[in-house]
């Protein structure tokens, strides 16, 4: 039996989706609308229910699943798993994000002291923690379900435009 390479952008070729793929790749990471940011103490941030709409929007459904809570100092830290099904090729992805909240304490006591912990605090601030671990794994989807920063390099599509030779080169080289 031969040991055949085939590289990607020949298979996407074939099956004739190489400019929806494209497509969706450049939609996943262009920064999100300025109109979708909200901002808390400074900070942009893109509100939890924007990502899961754009979620469902995107792939339909999703399936979100909490691996694990814990207590880190003074803060729930939350992490989990993300998984879509790419609307394009049909193919499951996976991602893994994580998210911390600090636990509301009585004002001026120790961080570390549980018991000055306000009631309520709990059940307020796991949810937060575990919007912040979704919305990280989102955003490892692609700059759309981010705040917005300037961290990602743009994308460049590479099935609906022309590569250059030596590129292509490389690509190929890299898939060996």
């Amino acid at each position: 039996m031969s040991n055949i390479k085939v590289s990607l952008p020949a298979i996407v070729a074939e099956l004739g989706i190489k400019s929806k793929v494209d497509s969706l790749n450049k939609l996943l990471n262009q920064k999100p609308p300025s109109q979708w940011l909200k901002v808390h103490n400074g900070v942009n941030y893109q509100p939890i229910e924007r990502v899961k709409n754009n979620l469902t929007i995107l792939f339909q459904e999703y399936d979100w699943s909490i691996k694990g809570i814990q207590i880190v100092a003074n803060s729930i830290l939350v992490y989990g798993s993300l998984s879509v099904i790419n609307p394009v090729t049909g193919n499951k992805r996976t991602v893994d994000g994580v998210g911390a909240w600090p636990i509301q304490l009585k004002a001026g006591s120790n961080p570390t002291d549980f018991s000055q912990i306000t009631t309520g605090a709990i059940q307020k601030n796991a949810p937060a923690a575990e919007s912040l671990a979704l919305k990280n794994a989102a955003a490892k989807l692609g700059r759309f379900f981010s705040d917005g920063k300037e961290d990602v390099e743009d994308f460049k599509g590479i099935y609906s435009v022309e590569i250059p030779d030596d590129d292509l080169q490389a690509m190929k080289g890299a898939q060996s």
